[in-house]
């Protein structure tokens, strides 16, 4: 065991007061660092503005101000809120209190902590239960995001190993994780039976496995004593009485869980047609049960992703707000309502209102990758650019195999002058996109963005390459036009940038509050052609 200290994604070491959030260093000034340590020494009293001098000035006389810097210090590094503080409150005129839960941090390494839930193979009579199989993992994934002290692998890169024999120290390897949790569903009339295994991945050895059998009515119940074993598992103890209500489903009829797990499937693909297949799920779903919040929730998301990157539709914005809208009014402790809302209202151009909704998301789930990420698009877009870089790191942390995050902070860490850090966040995500197109050498998006990554740290070459290879794949794809129109503009290519923002921005496709930030455009800004296409966006 080591003395060192846990709390939530954060890990402080007393003895050389550092703090780290995963496998990355938060950086502190010593005096900060300081404040920190007395704060947690006493965490749950209140310290006053005295002690706190006493411990960490012991002899200097300094005024308030020192004090109220280094807070701002911490804070900033913890991502907290002063107004409603997670980990740092406000003792007004007297002090501070370190509010967030702690525990002793286990010697083992953080990689023994990390998860990945394969898709469970489907072994019904008819194997036409894909969907329900990939649901059923899904939800899993959700539910375990929300149990402090684990790390759980994205879907996106979990999923890709689907079937055939797997090597579980090659797919630990490459998801960097310590324990699977795999699994097969047999679906057949009304029953139920649901086989899991969570698998250690350095020794292979079943740590666990169970089978249940059940009526399909039972689904939610299996799903709630998955996730409450897997997590007791890895991270021994009980769960709080937050995570267990965190783990817990919305009951629903199975028929409309069923159109909402459709729903979902399609969303993930990100092609208009596949879309329009989720909202029809997601229509289905509501139709059966119209208090069903998160059938209401995809459904905005839909809606403001079609809004958003097909086109701008005044309809799909509309049907955005009033389904995001509903979603809130069902279940304003839903985290993923919040975000479908915080979505829609940065489409408006609400930023304020929506990066509240984003916080309040974050509020209910630290580990949901989504309202740190899209707060920091809405952040970009409305030219807090020093907001953008802290949400975009924070995301970068929560899903450690996402390289958007990583690219996109480096980005905006570039445009606050602070290079140093933009090119570890390039090379960072640079080495996240190399890992996924090992998987998935047809991934668009890691070519797209990975191209301005690329250039950013001088491998000009090769960033071409990859924007030459997403545009074979997806010559007609908003992402890879846009982004191949970023690069040229980079390499001061201004005529064929041009070419391509035409194809884009002639059909609607383009954020225009994001263009306006971005100094990718800057070569073209003074250019007619460009202003005409710029103001034909919304």
């Amino acid at each position: 065991m080591s003395d060192d200290i846990t709390f939530e994604r954060f890990r402080f070491e007393p003895r050389t007061a550092r703090l780290s959030a995963g496998d990355r260093e938060v950086r502190l000034t010593p005096r900060a660092a300081a404040v920190l340590a007395a704060l947690i020494a006493r965490a749950g009293e209140p310290v006053t503005k005295q002690e706190l001098f006493a411990a960490v000035w012991t002899d200097t006389v300094v005024s308030d101000d020192a004090l109220v810097t280094c807070i701002q210090e911490l804070r900033k590094a913890l991502g907290d809120d002063a107004r409603q503080p997670r980990f740092i409150e406000t003792r007004h005129r007297s002090g501070y209190r370190f509010i967030s839960a702690l525990s002793r941090a286990d010697a083992t390494p953080a990689a023994q902590s990390a998860i990945a839930v394969l898709p469970f193979t489907d072994m019904s009579p008819g194997r036409d239960q894909d969907y329900f199989c990939d649901g059923l993992a899904e939800e899993l994934i959700d539910a375990l995001t929300h149990v402090d002290g684990l790390r759980v692998a994205a879907r996106s890169s979990s999923f890709q190993f689907r079937g055939g024999a797997l090597d579980v120290r090659d797919v630990g390897r490459r998801l960097r994780v310590g324990a699977l949790l795999e699994g097969s569903v047999r679906k057949e009339g009304g029953r139920l039976r649901v086989t899991v295994q969570l698998i250690e991945v350095e020794g292979g050895f079943h740590r666990w496995s169970q089978s249940f059998d059940r009526d399909l009515g039972d689904l939610f119940a299996v799903q709630q004593e998955i996730a409450r074993a897997v997590a007791t598992k890895l991270r021994g103890g009980n769960l709080t009485a937050r995570e267990e209500r965190a783990v817990q489903r919305q009951p629903t009829a199975i028929e409309t869980y069923e159109f909402f797990l459709r729903g979902r499937q399609s969303l993930h693909r990100m092609q208009r047609p596949d879309l329009e297949q989720s909202r029809q799920m997601f229509e289905s779903a509501i139709a059966l049960d119209a208090e069903y919040a998160p059938a209401w929730a995809g459904l905005a998301t839909v809606h403001a992703t079609l809004y958003e990157w097909f086109g701008a539709s005044d309809e799909d914005l509309r049907q955005a707000t009033k389904a995001s809208e509903i979603a809130m009014q069902l279940a304003p402790y839903l985290a993923d309502a919040h975000v479908a809302r915080g979505l829609a209202l940065s489409l408006q151009r609400r930023y304020g209102e929506a990066q509240r909704h984003f916080e309040a998301a974050a509020s209910v789930n630290p580990q949901l990758f989504d309202a740190y990420y899209f707060d920091g698009r809405a952040s970009f877009a409305c030219g807090e650019i020093a907001r953008s870089a802290e949400r975009f790191g924070r995301a970068a942390d929560v899903r450690k195999e996402d390289f958007q995050s990583a690219m996109l902070q480096a980005q905006s860490l570039q445009m606050l002058g602070r290079m140093e850090e933009s090119a570890a966040a390039d090379h960072e995500g640079i080495a996240r996109a190399e890992r996924v197109l090992a998987l998935n050498p047809a991934d668009g998006r890691a070519l797209a963005l990975g191209s301005s990554a690329l250039y950013r740290t001088g491998n000009v070459t090769r960033a071409m390459q990859w924007s030459h290879r997403s545009l074979e794949l997806y010559p007609e794809d908003m992402n890879t036009l846009i982004n191949a129109a970023c690069l040229r503009c980079k390499a001061g290519l201004k005529e064929e940038a041009l070419a391509f923002l035409e194809r884009a921005f002639s059909r609607g496709w383009g954020k225009r509050d994001w263009i306006e930030q971005d100094d990718d455009y800057d070569l073209l800004r003074d250019d007619p052609r460009f202003q005409r296409l710029l103001e034909g966006l919304k």
